[in-house]
């Protein structure tokens, strides 16, 4: 009978000893940070007091922000030659303030990513999914923006569709392109589209960039995958200096819109782009975009090749992207002009 108790109490006692118990806090904290969603490790801090210590102190965090506002109707149409391009620029303002809207209210239902970021202590790599709404327009608009206090650069991959070849071929001849220009005032309202997107992006992380100094790399994307903003330790680090004033306080300048500076843009486009066997990219359009104080004129080596290597490294997790950009690289026709700050 003594045996039975004995037994009894042993194994009352393994089932009371927490397997989490045994484990070193260093060890729980890389579970965590492999874990990493947000919403899931706020859950985590209600299952023990020690979760609960640990949880603020996870250095790799992934935030999805939900959508939270529905899309008003789009039953207005419009007539014209032109209708289809105001289409265009009356969605891509829709979804800006859409953007900017469904992170800037503040209501009882939702908080701000920085409030929500408050509960964490020690962000050092942070991504972040916005809500967005997609562009009215029948083409893939995918781009990489890179900030540090302002615009650093723009890479913006745009194409009409992906199809497999039918064995024709364009041939560059000289002159005009009049099938580009014709198109060209779209073209610029996609890119000033993304350009838009990016800065409101930026614009709506200030808050936790100056609050997070430990942080270290901050990547901003949206849930379809078409553009993402990326901001490594040095820009951070130009970023905070900019906005901070003496005594380490954020500057009331955090509450202002990110202005797009004045920048030079250069494009390169080829109607029917082969970019692999059998595979070809219909209106294949690349433009890098760069301040213009740090994007010369100048037809030199030198831009061409700082133009190209970033463009290479903007889609090098995709293959298929990653071929497209180095074929108009090698192919393309070139366009260049420059756009004001907005």
């Amino acid at each position: 009978m003594a045996e039975v108790q004995e037994q009894d109490a042993s194994s009352s006692n393994r089932i009371d000893d927490d397997g989490f118990d045994s484990l070193p806090d260093s060890l729980v904290l890389l579970i965590f940070n492999s874990v990493c969603d947000v919403k899931t490790l706020i859950r985590c801090r209600a299952v023990s007091k020690r979760f609960n210590s640990l949880v603020p102190h996870s250095d790799s965090l992934f935030l999805k922000i939900d959508c939270i506002i529905s899309s008003d109707s789009d039953s207005d149409s419009d007539s014209g030659p032109n209708s289809h391009l105001f289409n265009f620029f009356k969605s891509t303002v829709k979804s800006f303030f859409y953007f900017i809207s469904s992170i800037l209210l503040k209501s009882k239902l939702q908080k701000s990513p920085a409030q929500i970021l408050r509960q964490f202590y020690w962000i050092q790599r942070l991504q972040i999914e916005f809500p967005t709404k997609d562009f009215e327009i029948e083409r893939v608009v995918k781009w990489r923006a890179e900030f540090g206090d302002a615009l650093r650069n723009c890479v913006i991959l745009s194409f009409e569709k992906i199809r497999n070849s039918d064995g024709r071929e364009v041939m560059e001849v000289d002159g005009v392109d009049f099938g580009f220009v014709t198109g060209m005032k779209a073209k610029v309202l996609w890119m000033m589209g993304a350009l838009m997107t990016a800065s409101a992006r930026h614009h709506v992380m200030a808050e936790v960039v100056v609050e997070h100094l430990e942080m270290k790399n901050l990547v901003l994307r949206d849930r379809g995958g078409n553009g993402v903003v990326v901001m490594e330790e040095n820009s951070l680090e130009d970023f905070r200096r900019s906005r901070m004033c003496g005594g380490g306080e954020a500057a009331g300048r955090w509450q202002m819109r990110t202005r797009i500076p004045s920048t030079t843009v250069r494009m390169k486009y080829w109607p029917l782009l082969e970019i692999r066997q059998g595979l070809c990219m219909e209106d294949a359009t690349l433009v890098v975009v760069r301040p213009t104080g740090n994007a010369s004129i100048d037809e030199s080596t030198d831009v061409e090749k700082e133009d190209a290597d970033l463009a290479l490294s903007a889609f090098e997790d995709d293959d298929v992207y990653t071929n497209a950009v180095a074929a108009l690289l090698t192919k393309g026709k070139r366009f260049q002009f420059e756009i004001n700050s907005f």
